[in-house]
């Protein structure tokens, strides 16, 4: 019996993710490995962000195939597996939002003026639906929504998935510098949009 080793309950020990995925383009039992350890993570993030559970089921399916086609043909080529699952099932989000499948979407606009990606505030908002219903604080839920869609998707990537550093870097397709260096500026627009918002109620 092959016993996954996990961090906090979540996430696979970097060195045994590798191994795994060196392992995996001739080894199945490798793959089921990671898949065993994954498929609740990536299906708890897409089934977060659509309205069906058969859609985020079929969208956890493909994200594993396409993750099998990479392993087997060579082209995976990223140290977090992980995160580059959610880069995978994003990817799969918006082509289901572009196909205009059954999903609600939500357009805004940035504080610069500019429009905002439709499609990615689109496949983020249910996830932050349900983390603003639960979380009982009126500041937070408001500083959350008016966040630009770029700083929110960080914030709910890291805190309502729970992406460690190195899977919120392979999620986004950036450097855990760069990563670090949005969430830090995420959570900054955050605060000061929190502050303002209890100066006005004051």
């Amino acid at each position: 019996m092959v016993v996954m080793e996990l961090r906090d309950g979540s996430r696979m020990e970097p060195a045994r993710e590798q191994a795994l995925v060196a392992r995996a383009s001739s080894d199945p039992a490798a793959f089921a490995e990671l898949y065993d350890a994954y498929m609740p993570r990536i299906y708890g993030y897409l089934v977060r962000r659509v309205d069906e559970r058969a859609v985020a089921e079929d969208l956890t399916a493909e994200t594993f195939e396409r993750a099998l086609t990479a392993i087997r043909s060579g082209s995976f080529r990223n140290e977090a597996f992980g995160g580059w699952l959610y880069r995978v099932a994003g990817n799969l989000l918006v082509d289901h939002v572009r196909r205009g499948r059954r999903y609600v979407a939500l357009a805004r606009l940035g504080d610069d003026g500019e429009e905002e990606d439709a499609l990615a505030t689109a496949v983020d908002q249910r996830a932050l639906e349900q983390f603003t219903a639960a979380v009982d604080r009126d500041a937070l839920s408001a500083a959350l929504r008016e966040l630009p869609a770029q700083h929110r998707r960080v914030v709910v990537l890291r805190y309502v998935d729970g992406l460690e550093s190195d899977e919120l870097a392979a999620a986004l397709g950036c450097s855990k510098g760069t990563a670090a260096v949005r969430l830090h500026r995420a959570l900054r627009v955050m605060r000061t949009v929190m502050t303002r918002e209890a100066i006005d109620v004051a």
